[in-house]
């Protein structure tokens, strides 16, 4: 019976020990199956990481190669000039700014005309891409087309008047040769010492305009010395005819009659009767300042002493007497030729008189 146990407990120690043998077994063989498994999963990933590189970057070559083909295809090679947004033409550079246009052709025009110039239309370049079949100027070629055909102003000289400009002269020495023309107009005939002003603010200033607004010389001298017509009424005074009133204001009395259509030349007028004239307002009103000195006299005084030792026949002069001298310093004004004022500026006594004393007999 103990026999029996003991082959019992033997037989059950046995197969436990075959039961953890066989688990371990299992245990180390599932374990290296993962390894290999993972070690597998881990080459596909990497060959297929590497796949995707080799895509990406491939694609990513295509992409460059077909950029540089479109980039060269499309790059801007030229330059498109526009004059107000309207193209003119194109050149095969991109060397040239605006800045660069503008400065070529205000040079090339003032040459041109033979003052400066300001380019009034605007003028833009913008780059573009120039084919084998793109129109094409040389650089040279452009500025002279857009001299030919841009819209400028010249630089002149304006007389201004307050502010407002009554003639454009070409130059400024045209300018001052209409004033000193209109300053020597109305200088009083033979006077020295003239000094020459003006009522109004007149000045000489530079400005761009359109070459057709500037005046010629003549055109400009007349319209300062005439001035500017403008109608006003007149009030008939006593003694006045119709031919009177024309003269006094410059008129005929064809164009009086034409001003005032319901009177003739036969017509009755009369005192406080209105008539409309035609008149010529000066624009510049010339102020000649006349200095001159002139010498004034003062009489000498007598003395006279008498004698009455002496016959009543008697008479001598005991001290000469001379007369005194003064020099007077007076300006006169005419304004636009017209006597206007005078004052005196200074007196100065050149010589002081002497009173010459006679004796008298008055036995």
């Amino acid at each position: 019976m103990a026999e029996k146990n003991r082959r019992k407990k033997s037989s059950s120690s046995n197969r436990k020990s075959q039961y953890k043998s066989t688990t371990i077994r299992s245990e180390i063989n599932s374990s290296e199956n993962i390894s290999r498994r993972q070690k597998t999963r881990k080459r596909n990933q990497a060959r297929h990481d590497r796949r995707q590189r080799i895509m990406v970057v491939g694609i990513l070559v295509i992409v460059l190669i077909l950029a540089c083909i479109i980039g060269f295809a499309t790059r801007k090679n030229g330059s498109e000039v526009l004059v107000n947004g309207t193209s003119v033409g194109a050149v095969d550079t991109r060397k040239v700014t605006q800045d660069d246009i503008v400065a070529s052709v205000t040079a090339m025009i003032a040459e041109q005309v033979g003052t400066n110039v300001q380019i009034m239309d605007e003028i833009e370049v913008n780059g573009i891409h120039i084919s084998s079949k793109t129109e094409v100027l040389s650089t040279e070629s452009m500025l002279a087309l857009l001299r030919d055909t841009v819209a400028y102003n010249i630089e002149a000289y304006a007389i201004a008047v307050d502010g407002e400009v009554v003639a454009t002269l070409q130059n400024e020495a045209e300018a001052k040769e209409v004033l000193s023309y209109l300053n020597e107009l109305y200088t009083p005939e033979g006077a020295e010492n003239v000094s020459i002003s003006y009522v109004e603010d007149v000045q000489i200033v530079s400005q761009y305009i359109n070459a057709d607004d500037v005046m010629d010389v003549e055109t400009a001298k007349n319209k300062v010395a005439i001035g500017e017509s403008s109608t006003k009424v007149h009030t008939i005074s006593s003694g006045e005819t119709l031919s009177s009133i024309a003269s006094a204001y410059g008129m005929s009395l064809n164009e009086l009659l034409e001003l005032n259509p319901s009177i003739s030349s036969t017509s009755k007028i009369y005192v406080g009767e209105e008539v409309t004239v035609e008149s010529s307002e000066p624009i510049i009103t010339v102020k000649a300042t006349v200095t001159i000195t002139e010498t004034e006299t003062a009489e000498k005084e007598v003395e006279y002493q008498y004698d009455s030792t002496k016959s009543s026949s008697y008479k001598k002069i005991v001290q000469q007497g001379t007369a005194g001298v003064t020099e007077v310093t007076k300006e006169q004004v005419y304004i636009n030729g017209v006597f206007d004022s005078e004052s005196t500026v200074s007196t100065t006594v050149v010589t002081q008189p002497v009173t010459e004393i006679v004796t008298i007999g008055t036995n």
